[in-house]
């Protein structure tokens, strides 16, 4: 047998390639056979038959045995309860910070500024708070003051001093 070249024997990759190349020949030098004449069709460009592709399906966990968030796997959020235990105490009544802007308008018909946003007697609307909105009724609107019904308590708002 022949001794392998110089540059096979430093580069064993390069030998690799070589007799990976001479194992598998090209499919480009391989000419066609005709087929026999009673063979399959050939095949065309028609799409195949319309595959159902399945649905994906998310089912939220109850409890960690169930499962996790892949996303946040050490957090606790799935499995709060909808429910909200509580100690059978009424929740204390909530404070509307409300204030009577001004008053306009004829005696005969007063108009009410309430946090920035005009009423006239009788009238039903949502004021912005500090809160959030609240939904009021303009019960009665006085020289100095307005009588205004909140999340079912009465309060009488007055203007400032010095105003």
């Amino acid at each position: 047998m022949k001794p392998l070249s110089p540059l096979l024997r430093r580069n064993p990759l390069l030998f690799a390639a070589l007799l990976f190349c001479l194992e598998f020949p090209c499919p480009a030098g391989q000419t066609k056979t005709n087929s026999p004449t009673g063979a399959a069709p050939a095949p065309t460009n028609a799409l195949p038959a319309q595959l159902e592709i399945p649905k994906s399906v998310f089912i939220i966990p109850a409890t960690p045995q169930e499962g996790k968030d892949p996303f946040f796997p050490l957090s606790t959020r799935l499995y709060a309860s909808a429910v909200v235990k509580t100690n059978g105490h009424s929740t204390a009544p909530v404070t509307v910070d409300l204030k009577l802007n001004g008053i306009s308008g004829t005696a005969a018909r007063r108009l009410a500024i309430i946090n920035n946003r005009t009423f006239e007697a009788n009238e039903e609307g949502t004021v912005s708070t500090p809160s959030g909105p609240v939904p009021i009724r303009c019960l009665e609107i006085k020289d100095d003051s307005a009588r205004v019904l909140v999340n079912g308590q009465e309060r009488t708002l007055r203007l400032r001093s010095g105003s």
